[in-house]
């Protein structure tokens, strides 16, 4: 009796690991996970920060500190953006994505779709476990450098973290549409993602050559496919949230408040007429840039925020030139990851490779806003 439900269930199996069919799905499948953590994180987020934070939170304290000395006022108030921060991400795309991933773990597609993809994703050096952290780091790097953990070994974990750490985030988009979108062009902030996965792509090829490490071979059991249940993915959903919570907070706090002590103790300026020969005379942008990128690395989407503070306008077509904005579209989509997602990377793969990713980013960066600086003046 039970006979038709099964070859039923067979059938639909036959269909998500075809060579046609199962990629068709598998992209929508992507595509929506994708759309919902972007869109019900970016909802959720937009709540926390400007209707609940800013007013309620921010704006109070920012009034109440008025007459306190710089660094303590600095101190609380930075301290609060990086709680502002943490809740930002761990709510809205921590959670959506983690309350996705079940769902797909618990139906039995996961491995379906790590079947499917496992040729592409060897030429990377990994194998088809890894899509899911690789995707998910377009909504947020956090959860996907987290995610790594359930792939198979060291070499893997590295390689894909700092792919990871590569990828436009939710934060970065913010920046390239709200920067290269608005003043120079649809066209050329689409290039800016093109130009991010080739480089994406070609990191990988070379890690996966060259790169040494045990290479672990793809022996998956394929979970039969079942209806999940609510209760095991909200279980999920928080077992695993609340590890951002206890990893990523603590020293999410702890840069926000060096941040703010830095900014009063006017470290951040001593900073920037260091680095000048090198945000000026290298990259050809504006002093105050470089101020902006140490910004970023509390939250990327500050970078675009205290931009317009020190530029003292938000009409940034009036300071900056198109290459510019587009050099530095792409500087902070390339550069050292956010407190957050370094936070998770030292808990993931430890300090000593942790420190190697935020170097190796750094100098890409710059390498690559050198190229843009030199090459761009053909295209803009």
């Amino acid at each position: 009796m039970f006979e038709p439900k099964k070859k039923f269930r067979d059938r639909i199996d036959s269909v998500l690991t075809s060579p046609n069919f199962g990629i068709a799905v598998l992209i929508a499948a992507l595509l929506l996970t994708f759309l919902l953590v972007f869109r019900v994180g970016g909802f959720l987020e937009n709540w926390i920060v400007n209707d609940f934070f800013e007013p309620h939170v921010i704006q109070p304290v920012e009034t109440m500190t008025l007459g306190m000395a710089p660094i303590f006022r600095n101190l609380i108030l930075y301290s609060l953006r990086g709680v502002e921060a943490g809740f930002a991400i761990a709510i809205p795309y921590i959670a959506v994505f983690y309350a996705i991933l079940s769902i797909f773990e618990d139906s039995g597609y996961l491995t379906r779709a790590a079947f499917l993809l496992d040729n592409l994703t060897h030429k990377l050096g990994l194998h088809g476990r890894a899509v899911i952290p690789l995707v998910l780091g377009f909504g947020c790097n956090v959860p996907a450098i987290m995610a790594v953990h359930a792939l198979g070994t060291r070499r893997e974990k590295r390689i894909a973290s700092l792919l990871i750490s590569l990828i436009p985030c939710s934060a970065r988009t913010v920046i390239i549409l709200g920067l290269v979108g608005t003043f120079v062009g649809f066209w050329p902030a689409v290039s800016i993602y093109v130009l991010d996965v080739l480089i994406i792509a070609a990191m990988g090829w070379v890690l996966g050559k060259t790169l040494p490490g045990q290479r672990s071979g793809f022996i998956m059991e394929m979970t039969p496919l079942r209806k999940p249940e609510l209760k095991s993915t909200l279980r999920k959903t928080w077992m695993k949230s609340r590890e951002f919570l206890y990893i990523a907070f603590p020293l999410l706090l702890a840069g926000s408040a060096f941040l703010g002590i830095a900014d009063a103790l006017g470290l951040l300026s001593i900073f920037q007429d260091f680095v000048e020969p090198v945000s000026v005379g290298l990259l050809g942008l504006p002093a105050f840039a470089a101020t902006a990128l140490v910004f970023g690395i509390l939250r990327k989407e500050m970078a675009l925020q205290i931009l317009a503070v020190l530029a003292g306008t938000a009409n940034f077509a009036a300071v900056m030139t198109p290459l510019q904005m587009y050099q530095f579209a792409v500087i902070t989509t390339i550069y050292v990851p956010c407190v957050a997602t370094i936070a998770v990377l030292k808990h993931e793969l430890g300090t000593k490779d942790t420190a190697m990713i935020v170097t190796f980013t750094i100098f890409l960066a710059l390498v690559v806003g050198v190229l843009i600086r030199i090459l761009g003046p053909l295209f803009l």
